[in-house]
Order: structure tokens, then sequence, then C-alpha cells
């Protein structure tokens, strides 16, 4: 996906600590031109569950960088291989009851052995924590490479770039590819493999040399797109990538039958928010593919690759609405022809969403995406130098409820920069309820970039438990404890407004904001809202949340309000069964006087909005919930 910058570039670098360093190198190790490049697991290990892997509840991303990386390489005399841990782990705890998941890297061993790669390279989309915490993936798998000791390696990804000091100075890998690979991996291996290339010279390839850190000297230069990347789907089954897991909730609402890719138009953002790590990784600006290389990708998977479903994995898909508008016109034809659907789990920028997008949007198949808000606090907005303003929001908002067919939401962010009051939190909640779009994704504050600085890594040891933008995921029972001292329920409301909760707190904040926006007081369990739409949606969601029975309550609390009995009462007997399992959900349940609706069940459409409303009485919701219009 890159052509020849047309930057003035500089090739006179002389870069002779890198020719020493590969020197020494070619002494150590045989190359071959078999390489070798690795997606490590998109979880966690501390918090695996094995029956959310087999509802398929796991993320599975093809792995997209990677592949651009190895389009970029076609033009060379190499042997290129993708190997997708990710996928290859989920398959294999799905379809083998022996398989012990904490022997995980034996499938990268038994890989290893087959293919016998001389050149490894190894990425990573993951959380950002503590690296060296025992079964963090990325570094297990590096771990692994180096008691093999037969191939150099190099690391790539966000993580890599954010640790390379750290993964370097414990010789985990050879080489750290910083920030986008495509010209700094043709560069290097033009080096090793003593190749004569017109490539110019550049940064941001990291090594250690006799002790040092070291890193090439060059030009800094984005890449540049052109292609697509059809030829390296001969890689990867993308067509079974559903069978063991999903992109995103959207992709298991449009059917968890129906196969799915991605796709991807714009690398880079406009903003340059003060939380986000796509500025520090893709630099500043965006640029832009061919629309007709991305649409013939997504003919390509359409008709000879079956997939039904995509989503989006722009960081601003909406940047120019000249080529969005060309390729949501490309994708209305492909939905008439074969019905697939798509939808944006990352955040759209809600000051490019107008009327007339709106409409080609839903006309093209979105089934939903969201946009991003963060905060409903005006300073904090500004703190944060989010691109607009809450006027501006409330614009998008009002036009996204135009469209009752799509799924529309909005992403918030609460403990803000480790300093948000739990005032400015409150401000964020009200605004919440204001745009009253079909859902509101809660996430609680991390730094996705190490380069943040001290009051990063600060933040990090503080939250050294937080392993998960969304708490809950943190724990495989998906549960959230929580200490003596700790306002939990509907009381975390008496919070006083000037304080700055802690880590611990703000994780109870984040469940009451979400049980109470998005399940007691979600405008689709209203007389006026479309409970099918919400029913579908939590239904997708709970995949990844079995455990949990506020979710099959109100899955069944909608199910009603469809006329659909026999389904209600199926999530009804869910909730019984975990609530008679469980002290923590019994104990949930009793803090919002929930365990009403499962003794005295609603059994028509009237009962759920009488119970509902009884529910908000009850737990003095209703005061609040009007401060909020």
């Amino acid at each position: 996906m890159l052509r020849k910058s047309s930057v003035s570039l500089e090739y006179r670098f002389s870069n002779t600590h890198l020719t020493e360093y590969i020197t020494r190198l070619r002494e150590e190790y045989t190359l071959d031109k078999k390489i070798a490049l690795i997606q490590a697991p998109q979880f966690l290990f501390d918090s695996f569950n094995v029956d959310i892997v087999k509802a398929r509840g796991y993320y599975a991303y093809p792995p997209t960088g990677l592949q651009c990386l190895a389009e970029s390489l076609s033009n060379k005399d190499l042997d290129i291989d993708i190997f997708d841990l990710n996928y290859t782990l989920l398959k294999r705890v799905i379809n083998d009851e022996t398989f012990n998941h904490h022997n995980w890297l034996e499938l990268l061993e038994e890989y290893l052995d087959r293919e016998v790669p001389s050149i490894v390279g190894v990425t990573s989309i993951n959380v950002y924590r503590d690296i060296f915490e025992p079964g963090y993936p990325l570094t297990s798998i590096l771990q692994c490479l180096k008691q093999r000791g037969n191939s150099i390696v190099l690391a790539g990804g966000p993580i890599a770039t954010s640790e390379y000091q750290n993964y370097l100075m414990a010789d985990l890998c050879h080489f750290v590819i910083e920030s986008e690979g495509e010209y700094r991996v043709n560069f290097l291996l033009d080096h090793l493999f003593e190749v004569e290339s017109p490539q110019f010279s550049v940064r941001g390839i990291h090594f250690k040399s006799n002790g040092e850190i070291k890193q090439t000297e060059g030009q800094h230069v984005p890449v540049e797109l052109e292609k697509n990347l059809v030829d390296t789907y001969s890689m990867i089954p993308i067509e079974d990538y559903h069978n063991v897991g999903n992109l995103s909730p959207y992709s298991r609402m449009s059917g968890q039958e129906r196969p799915y890719s991605v796709f991807l138009l714009n690398r880079g953002c406009r903003a340059n928010c003060d939380f986000c790590g796509v500025p520090d990784f893709m630099g500043r600006g965006v640029r832009q593919s061919p629309v007709s290389e991305i649409l013939n990708e997504i003919t390509y998977l359409v008709e000879q690759r079956g997939i039904k479903h995509f989503d989006v994995l722009d960081d601003d898909f909406l940047r120019y609405e000249e080529a969005v508008v060309e390729l949501l016109q490309g994708i209305k034809s492909l939905r008439q022809k074969h019905g697939i659907t798509w939808a944006s789990n990352n955040g759209l920028i809600g000051a490019s969403i107008t009327e007339e997008l709106m409409a080609l949007m839903h006309q093209s198949g979105c089934i939903g995406f969201r946009i991003g808000v963060e905060s409903g606090n005006p300073e904090m907005l500004k703190k944060m130098r989010k691109p607009g303003n809450l006027t501006t929001l409330r614009q998008a908002g009002a036009i996204m409820n135009k469209f009752p067919d799509v799924f529309t939401g909005a992403n918030y962010i609460i403990g803000l920069f480790g300093t948000e009051t739990f005032g400015e939190m409150m401000d964020t909640f009200r605004f919440s309820c204001e745009l009253d779009l079909d859902w509101s994704s809660f996430a609680t504050f991390q730094f996705t970039s190490k380069k943040k600085g001290e009051m990063a890594e600060g933040l990090k040891k503080k939250q050294h438990a937080s392993t998960d933008f969304v708490p809950s995921k943190a724990d495989s029972k998906r549960e959230i404890s929580s200490d003596k001292d700790i306002f939990s329920g509907p009381e975390i409301f008496d919070l006083p407004k000037d304080i700055v909760p802690s880590p611990e707190q703000i994780q109870h904040i984040w469940f009451c904001f979400n049980l109470v926006m998005n399940y007691i007081n979600n405008k689709n369990l209203r007389p006026e809202g479309r409970p099918e739409k919400f029913t579908y949606w939590v239904e997708a969601v709970k995949v990844a949340y079995p455990d949990n029975p506020y979710m099959s309550l109100f899955a069944g609390l909608g199910r009603v309000l469809m006329g659909d009995m026999i389904s209600a009462h199926k999530h009804l007997e869910i909730t019984a069964v975990i609530l008679k399992e469980s002290k923590y959900w019994k104990h949930r349940f009793l803090q919002f006087n929930l365990a009403d609706f499962v003794v005295d069940f609603p059994e028509d459409s009237p009962s759920v909005y009488g119970m509902l409303e009884h529910l908000k009485e009850a737990l003095t919701l209703n005061k609040l919930l009007e401060n909020c219009e």
C-alpha cells in the first residue's frame, strides 16, 4: 500500500553503527529469504475465559498492519508468510477440548519448527500495561524467540514503539521498528540482504550495539498509500475469522454466522487529542488511499471470499467528505447485489456528520457507529484538544437521532488524566443523557502511549490492577471488586463533586453510569423507543459477558416489549441461574433494586414501562435524570 514518496529526500546518511551491527548479525545467523510476520493474541491471559472464547466473544481482527507490511515487500525476492497467532489460538481452544490455553506458545513453536524463518517480525494490538508482567503476549512471544535463538527478530506496533528501550535492553529482539513500518522494514531488509536500492535512509529503526541503544539516521517520512491488500489475503483465512471471534458488538449484531473483514481508507487523524497515541504513531494529519483501490479490495472480499460485513479501521474516516461519498456509493452498489453491511466501532468525528452523509451511510448498509465525545465538560474538552465543542456534538446527535434504523452511540471517558473531579464526570453523564443516543460507551482513562511522560507512568502505577478501558473486562468473571471505603451502587451519585476519585472508585462510577444510562434509562425501553434495537445489541454484547445477569434481565425486558415471551423467559431463566450461583451479582441486584424484576417479571409492555419508572423513583434517579434534559 505504499509508493515512492514525492517528498524531497536526502539519501546520504552513513548509518555506520547499523552496518557494523548487521555485519555481526550475519556472522551469527544464517539468512535466507524466509520471513515470518506474527500477530500476537489480542487479549490478556489473566482475564482469559474459555466459555467466552467458545461463544466467539473475543476479538479476532485480521492482521491488517502485517498485511500492509507484506504488500510493501511484495516487489522483493522474499518468501513472506503471515502467522496470526490470535486467530490460531482461538481456533484451537474452540475446536480442541484437550488443549490447555496456558500452553499457547506451543502453537508458535509448532509454526516456527514447520516454517523455520530466518527473520521474524512480531506486532501486537493490545492494552497498554506493564510489559514484563507474566504472560504479557508480545513479551512472551519475544522471550520464546530469544530462547530459540535461530532468527533475527523485529518488533513493531504501538507497544513496541513505546517500549523499545526496555525490549532492546532486555535483549528480547534485535530491532524495534518505530511507528509505521513499511519504509523502515524495506530499508532494513535491503541492508540485511546487501541489496543495492534507491530506498532512502530512514530513522526510527532502533537496535542495541555495544551495549548502547542506537537509532538509524535518515528522514522521517509518512508512508504514502497507493495499492490495496488483495494479494495479501492469500496468507490468511479471512472467511473463517467469524468462526473464532468478532470485531465488535456490531459484527455480532450483524449475525455471528456472517463472514466479516475490515477496510482502511485513511491513516492518521486531523485531531491531536492529548489522551490519544494516534498522532505519535501515525504522525500529524491524514493520508488517504485511492478510493478505487479500497473499493477493489472490498469487492474482492465480497465476491471472491464471501465477506458479508465490514468494520472501518480508520481513526478519522470522515476526514475527506468527497472520498467518503465516493466510497459509500460503491459500497451501496455492492449492498444492493450482495446485502453487505458495515459499521464503525472507532469513534467518528461528530463535526463531520451531516444529514446528507447520514442518509448515504444508512443506504450503504451502515448498521451502527459511534462518535467520539469523551467529555461533557467544556473545560475538559479544551484540555484534551478535542476537535469540536458541545454545540457541534449536540448538532451531530440531533442528526443521528433522525435515522432510527442505525444503531448510534457515543464514546465517553471518565477519570481523564488522573485529575478529573467527580463533578466533571457528572457533566459527562448528564451530556450522555442529553444526547440520548442508542448507547453510551463509557470507558476509564488510560494512556495509550508511554511517550506521555511521567504523568502516564505515575498513573499506570496507580492503576496497575486496571488492564482494560472497560473495567469489567479485566476479570475473567467480568466482576469489579469493592473495598469498604469505596462508594458503590447508586450511592456514587452522593460523592462530593470536587474530589478526584481513586482508580478503584472510578471503576464503580463506570459500573453505575453504564447500568443507569444504557439499561435503566435506555431510550429504547421507553414507550416511544425501538426495543428491537436495544435487544439485538445487548444480546450481541452479552456474548462476551455470559455471566452478567443484568444483561440477560434487560434483554428479557426488551423481548417482552417485542412481544417475544418465549425468548423473554429464557433470558429470565439465565438471570435466575446466575443469581443463584453468585453472591457478587446478588449484591449488585440488591443495590439497584433489580431483584424485583426477577421475582415479579413483567409480562407485557405497560408492566415493563411501569416497573422501570418505579425503579427510577426507588433509586431517586428521576430528579437526576430530569436535570440531564
